[in-house]
């Protein structure tokens, strides 16, 4: 095993951003965020669980949450079709119908409709995958399981194997579906059911979507990298390599360095300012 030396320096931004900051941006966007996708009544870890652990209301939260995340000002107005094409396709207590399909069809046309009602294009070439394909994801765990929940079915193969890759892969395969998205859903669906100590260190870098604000952070903690245009992969894997190493949470690491940038340094120019007023003892963030 090769030696990792971290400077105190490295390991104190670490732990800061895994602290307070992660703390801060579960309960302030994650919870609340993953609360209205799934429609549950209260913004609870068990609530949370019970939903993505639903077929239905695991396939609603990736429509409503991830699957358009990327999209910019287009984004809620795309979600809110696609949810609404799922609603019109089945309902929550009749999902099994919808898994026993032998496609994801139904879901698309019915997400067609909903474009033409609002007068907006459907984009096929964009947006059939993201739609119809993880219908037929649910459907080919449903065949596996009886039961189809994508989150289930990723907690599952954690559970017996300790690994992500192939969860990684075959979702990444899925058309429109990119790395970004498919770590953020990995990520979240095993901060939430406490699986992050569990997966086998070579796979813990899928748990790490990439932001500018984790490229900068990552300069912090890895000099050996001095170069923002590195690919995503070899900063994630820096990351899940260096928090490992200095007994931090790669997942709050990866949420509290968002927070951080979101909501404290704002501006990428005002990075080594917030960083040395993040180092300051007593000194109060900026939000």
């Amino acid at each position: 095993m090769s030696v990792v030396e971290l400077n105190p320096r490295s390991v104190a931004i670490m732990r800061l951003l895994a602290g307070d900051r992660a703390d801060r941006y579960i309960g302030e966007v994650w919870l609340p965020s993953l609360s209205a996708a799934t429609r549950s009544e209260s913004a609870t870890l068990k609530d949370l669980r019970d939903a993505f652990s639903h077929p239905y209301r695991c396939l609603q939260a990736f429509y409503q949450h991830y699957a358009f995340s990327r999209r910019g000002k287009d984004r809620d107005d795309l979600a809110y079709m696609a949810v609404q094409a799922l609603r019109r396709t089945t309902a929550e207590d009749q999902i099994e119908r919808l898994l026993a399909e032998p496609d994801g069809t139904k879901v698309w046309e019915a997400f067609e409709t909903v474009c033409a009602e609002r007068k907006r294009k459907n984009s096929e070439q964009l947006n059939r995958g993201l739609v119809a394909g993880m219908v037929e994801l649910a459907q080919e765990i449903y065949r596996l399981d009886g039961i189809g929940s994508i989150a289930g079915w990723i907690v599952r193969g954690v559970m017996q194997t300790d690994r992500l890759e192939p969860q990684f892969l075959r979702i990444v395969d899925i058309r429109g579906v990119g790395p970004k998205t498919t770590s953020t859903l990995l990520r979240d669906v095993c901060h939430l059911f406490t699986l992050e100590d569990q997966i086998d260190h070579a796979d813990r870098l899928f748990l790490q979507p990439v932001d500018r604000w984790l490229r900068m952070a990552v300069e912090e903690i890895a000099p050996e990298l001095d170069d923002l245009e590195v690919v995503d992969w070899i900063v994630a894997g820096k990351v899940a390599k260096y928090t490992r190493h200095a007994g931090v949470s790669g997942i709050r690491f990866n949420m509290g360095t968002t927070y951080f940038g979101v909501r404290e340094v704002h501006e990428t120019s005002r990075w080594d300012e917030a960083i040395q007023n993040l180092l300051r003892p007593g000194k109060p963030a900026r939000v």
